[in-house]
């Protein structure tokens, strides 16, 4: 995917419900129903996230929202959170995109320190590419067969290009 054809920008109160049909649209394997609550409060506020930096992106001609994320401080590291691209852009290279934009704004928010995340099996080799190393597994922690894989970026391993891959 051409890198200047998304249009990235912070997410706004009246994203929230395309935000939600992105997660909807990711359920299985990726996310479990139930953590839909947890997502609100997250864009609510609710959840201690008030101020941090959550983005959206779009795509000339494509219908609504193709990525959302976001990042923040979970000291000693900083954290990728509620990542998600549009189910049917999968494999395009408009996540990887993304996800690169996303480390690098975190990595100008806290230089310095390496980036986690609490993933999937289904989403741990993306993340791998992109330079995480897994640092655990726990089996079933989402649902049956949803383990949550703890991954980590070092502070001096940013992606190359956003371009690649």
């Amino acid at each position: 995917m051409n890198p200047t054809e998304l249009r990235i920008r912070p997410y706004t109160a009246a994203d929230e419900n395309a935000v939600i049909e992105l997660f909807r649209g990711n359920l299985a394997p990726y996310f479990v129903a139930a953590e839909e609550t947890d997502l609100r409060a997250f864009l609510h506020g609710e959840i201690s996230t008030e101020g941090l930096p959550y983005f959206v992106a779009e795509r000339p001609g494509w219908p609504g929202l193709v990525a959302a994320g976001g990042f923040a401080l979970n000291d000693p590291h900083a954290v990728l959170t509620w990542g998600m691209v549009e189910r049917r852009l999968h494999g395009q290279g408009l996540g990887r995109t993304f996800t690169v934009f996303r480390i690098r704004e975190c990595q100008r928010a806290y230089p310095g320190r390496g980036i986690e995340i609490k993933t999937s099996q289904h989403t741990e080799g993306f993340y791998a590419r992109l330079g995480f190393r897994t640092l655990a597994t726990e089996p079933d922690k989402w649902a049956p067969g949803l383990h949550e894989v703890y991954m980590l970026l070092p502070a001096a391993g940013a992606p190359e290009s956003a371009a690649a891959g």
